[in-house]
């Protein structure tokens, strides 16, 4: 039975129509400030991970929506993505353990681009109803660990003092969502809700019962072909043969196992 996310999705649902309630005051109040418009791709580069429960309900409306080439163009493009994005892991990896300064690491981070496999070849967003808070805050005064953050083409100035988005309040409460989820699907993973993974993996993840840890283990059984199943009992039977005679103490000829196997001197039944 396909699990049912519909309680999860409708509570992150509601996040985003809070966010977007914040935006929208933005674009009411500061709107000489607000340069997002149709056709500006500035924030389909930025590299940023979400959570687990974004990432399963963008799943879902990318399976609702998209399929043959259309489709495949996208997995294309993610597969692309997911590949830079490892190789720049590794590059972050082997920056730490050559023990460069965190501060310089993540600068190097935040200036790599990497396309959204969700941004079509005439730079617009193919899921923008769907697409994640990130980007639906991108352009206005954020805040993570009480660190600023803005858009580079907004008009926001650095040193002024402008109202700004805890991003890290909006963060909890995705995340608290991804937490009552996994007590609520019973899964076995209890650090489940925590994740936070590329829009690219998250396109690509088939969330079954398996990815979720819902059920029991299931062994793989190995499945053998007729000719491989006899070669099996041969070897079975070789086996069983070789051990009884390897303890056995009485005369070979006198052994049935291996009657077939032994030459009698002076002929059948001569000693």
């Amino acid at each position: 039975m396909a699990l049912d996310f519909t309680e999860y999705f409708e509570k992150y649902e509601a996040v985003t129509a809070e966010v977007d309630a914040v935006f929208t005051k933005f674009e009411t109040e500061m709107g000489d400030l607000v340069k997002c418009g149709k056709g500006c791709s500035d924030c389909c580069y930025a590299l940023f991970d979400i959570t687990l429960v974004e990432a399963m309900y963008i799943n879902n409306k990318f399976n609702e929506k998209f399929s043959g080439l259309a489709r495949s163009a996208v997995m294309m493009r993610a597969d692309k993505a997911d590949r830079q994005i490892h190789k720049l892991k590794r590059k972050v990896f082997k920056a730490s353990q050559e023990g460069r300064p965190v501060t310089e690491i993540m600068m190097e981070v935040s200036r790599a681009r990497v396309r959204c496999p969700m941004l079509s070849d005439d730079d617009l967003c193919e899921i923008y109803e769907n697409r994640p808070i990130t980007c639906r805050l991108y352009g206005v005064p954020t805040s993570i660990g009480g660190e600023a953050h803005t858009c580079s083409k907004a008009g926001f100035k650095g040193g002024e003092k402008y109202p700004t988005v805890n991003m890290d309040i909006v963060l909890d409460k995705l995340l608290a969502i991804g937490k009552d989820m996994q007590k609520g699907i019973g899964s076995r993973f209890n650090e489940l809700g925590d994740m936070l993974l590329p829009v690219s993996m998250a396109l690509v993840t088939e969330y079954d019962e398996e990815y979720m840890g819902v059920g029991e283990v299931r062994v793989p059984i190995p499945q053998y072909n007729k000719e491989e199943l006899a070669d099996m009992e041969d070897l079975k039977a070789a086996a069983t043969t070789a051990s009884a005679c390897d303890s056995c103490t009485e005369s070979k000829s006198a052994c049935e196992s291996c009657s077939d196997k032994v030459i009698v001197l002076g002929g059948e039944g001569g000693e």
